[in-house]
């Protein structure tokens, strides 16, 4: 039978999503051998274009006599595979990614893609799978609780057993209160109901810590799951997941789109943390996607923070969560005392960027004699931010992006953090020919080859993007620091990320102003969280802890929270008195349009177009709804202006209402459609840079 035939005998059409930057869905025919077999979820491999794609059907197949009279049923491309009814994607996780395309603004083709990768689906039986990730027993360690959790423990399950229209419960606990305890007993309850968990952390580091404790702690086999699975393992698990052979997962970010069978608890730790925002490839939140989720599952969902941000405080206060609180640490002598190492008044070492001052090396002796372990803080990869001449103060910049390129000594180039553009480090000026250059500011690198230097019985691992290259050098590393086999852990950000290091009691932060300074409104409110988990990473066991923060700004109000000698509540009431002067969230709501071109003027132009366009749909709205409040900010430059050598432009939206907020989006991707641009939309932006 002919192609053509075939069509012609298809008793079924559906519309199908691809995983496009684009918002159609598109017609197939169904061949007559898979009538009846596919249905919402469905995936299908479909000609598009040139190519196979994998897409995903988005409604209940319709019948020849359905077809709009404009479209000619012998005329339509037919599929040419399909998945599956175990393959499909389950129906809550469907609407969900339904639900963010909308809330979002992004294709539904690419979202449902993010929650089902193509290349992890087909070539294994569900059957065979499941056998292979059966839901084997584990040795169950026993957990006891203190007063404090048990208290939290049962507000928490008489939260989840309510009829509250939002189960949505803060776990306000300090660093080491033990809140990953109250996560696994709740966890208990929910699984012997027959129902299933997803816990979330914010990276893929922390999930082979948590993985190993989850299991031990309920007994029975735990799913990983995150962005960097082998495809034929993530397939593997959504097997086992979606027949309920596993019930529990812990992943990251993209975890929330699990296919878990009859979930029952969601608990998203480190529920503040930046990095559950997605903001490359397609946007999306998730930890607000697990609210959403949690809401049409009628599911518990936790969120678990010592430094819960100002949006889930908000939602406190106004009644709309419920709170739990574990004021102290579940398994140490207490809080570690922080201290402040003014740079403006010590001396500094010699030889290492001016990095460390003389009090600081001296604690850092001492720890080191007592056998114990150290943590140093310091957010810059590299061996120094920039190399600048000392004859003319030119700074080597990167011919593709508006920043300074990154000194990396070992491998003797200057490096771009942006695109990664690499050249050798000149031996002299290229403006003025000196020879002179100076390598200025320290980096993870320089400081990992200096210690040494001064510090030369101990053993120095480096934890950052440069030094962490795989899933397995991570491990590797984390694993190695635990056991002891170094004395220092030094690294940038992801040393924030609830690590447990028991023998670790002294914790460094070697420059707490580059926090300080960041232009985006999160800034003040982000720096007291880095500087709190960062600390927090102190006097875990049994040995108390201690951290030293070095700062030109010692009188930083920020800094004054973390000694104590004011509270955090008056300092984050002011913070919300300022965002909600200017509309900023949790008080309104927020997006960012950004066209990108190569040609500057190309950008700014269009970039001004789509403002003019926009401020007449304001116009109309402000008319129909009086109490609006709605801005159109810019054009004006990104933080970074030019990247791989793209100029980008943004628009920023301030909006009262989601759904005046949703219809203004919808004017500037049909205008930018129109005139053929691309428009990238990120809603609920998380730094403004």
């Amino acid at each position: 039978m002919g192609a053509v035939d075939s069509v012609i005998q298809s008793l079924e059409i559906v519309s199908v999503a691809v995983p496009r930057p684009i918002d159609s869905f598109f017609t197939y025919s169904v061949p007559a051998e898979m009538t009846g077999l596919l249905s919402k979820g469905s995936w299908v491999r479909v000609p598009f274009g040139r190519s196979n794609v994998v897409g995903f059907v988005v409604d209940t197949p319709k019948t020849r006599a359905e077809l709009p009279p404009s479209l000619d049923p012998a005329k339509l491309k037919a599929i040419t595979e399909a998945g599956s009814i175990e393959d499909r994607i389950p129906t809550d996780v469907f609407e969900l990614c339904r639900w963010a395309s909308k809330y979002y603004a992004q294709p539904l083709g690419e979202l449902l893609a993010a929650a089902c990768p193509p290349a992890s689906l087909g070539l294994r039986s569900t059957k065979r799978a499941a056998k292979e990730l059966s839901r084997n027993t584990v040795e169950q360690r026993e957990i006891h609780l203190n007063d404090e959790q048990k208290i939290a423990l049962e507000e928490l399950d008489a939260h989840r057993k309510g009829s509250s229209l939002s189960k949505v419960s803060l776990l306000h606990g300090v660093t080491g209160s033990g809140k990953t305890e109250v996560y696994i007993e709740l966890a208990k309850r929910v699984l012997s109901e027959g129902k299933g968990v997803l816990l979330l952390v914010p990276e893929i580091a922390l999930t082979s810590q948590l993985h190993s404790r989850l299991e031990s702690g309920i007994g029975e086999s735990v799913a990983r799951w995150h962005s960097a699975m082998p495809d034929g393992q993530r397939r593997d698990q959504g097997a086992a997941l979606r027949c309920g052979e596993i019930r529990v997962v812990v992943g990251a970010r993209s975890a929330v789109f699990a296919p878990i069978k009859n979930l029952g608890l969601i608990l998203v730790d480190e529920e503040h943390d930046p990095t559950y925002k997605q903001d490359d490839r397609v946007r999306y939140h998730a930890r607000d996607l697990s609210i959403v989720r949690g809401k049409s599952l009628d599911a518990l969902v936790v969120l678990g923070s010592a430094t819960p941000s100002l949006e889930t405080r908000e939602r406190v206060r106004e009644g709309k969560y419920h709170s739990s609180v574990l004021s102290a640490r579940f398994a140490s002598g207490g809080m570690p005392t922080i201290e402040i190492v003014d740079l403006g008044e010590e001396i500094r070492v010699e030889g290492i960027q001016a990095a460390l001052a003389e009090k600081t090396l001296t604690v850092m002796r001492e720890t080191l004699a007592r056998g114990e372990q150290i943590m140093i803080y310091l957010n810059r990869r590299g061996f120094a931010a920039f190399l600048r001449c000392r004859d003319c103060g030119e700074v080597s910049e990167c011919p593709n992006c508006s920043i300074s390129l990154t000194v990396h000594k070992r491998s003797r180039e200057l490096r771009c953090h942006v695109c990664g553009h690499a050249e050798g480090i000149p031996d002299f000026c290229p403006k003025c020919q000196a020879v002179d250059l100076d390598p200025i500011g320290a980096g993870t690198e320089s400081l990992e080859e200096e210690l040494p230097k001064i510090l030369p019985d101990a053993k120095i691992l480096r934890l950052d993007r440069d030094a962490i290259t795989s899933a397995t050098r991570l491990e590797k590393t984390l694993d190695a620091f635990r056991n002891g086999e170094a004395q220092i852990l030094l690294g940038t950000q992801m040393l924030a990320k609830g690590h447990d290091f028991p023998k670790v009691t002294l914790v460094v932060v070697i420059l707490a102003d580059a926090l300080f300074r960041y232009p985006d409104f999160r800034a003040p409110e982000r720096a007291l969280q880095i500087l709190s988990q960062v600390s927090g990473r102190a006097g875990r066991g049994e040995l108390p802890g201690r951290v030293l923060v070095q700062t030109y700004q010692p009188d930083s109000p920020i800094l004054e929270v973390l000694l104590g000698n004011r509270s955090e509540e008056s300092f984050l009431a002011e913070e919300c008195e300022l965002r909600q002067a200017l509309d900023y969230p949790p008080f309104g709501r927020l997006a960012r349009l950004r066209i990108e071109s190569s040609d500057r003027i190309e950008a700014v132009s269009r970039c001004e177009a789509i403002a003019n366009s926009l401020r007449q749909v304001q116009s109309q709205l402000e008319t129909t709804q009086p109490d609006l409040r709605l801005q159109i900010l810019g054009p004006s430059e990104a933080f970074l202006e030019r990247a791989k050598g793209i100029y980008r432009w943004d628009l920023l939206i301030k909006c009262s209402a989601v759904g005046a907020l949703s219809q203004t989006i919808l004017a500037a991707k049909q205008y930018a459609s129109r005139e053929k641009w691309t428009l990238l939309v990120d809603v609920d932006p998380y730094g403004l840079g």
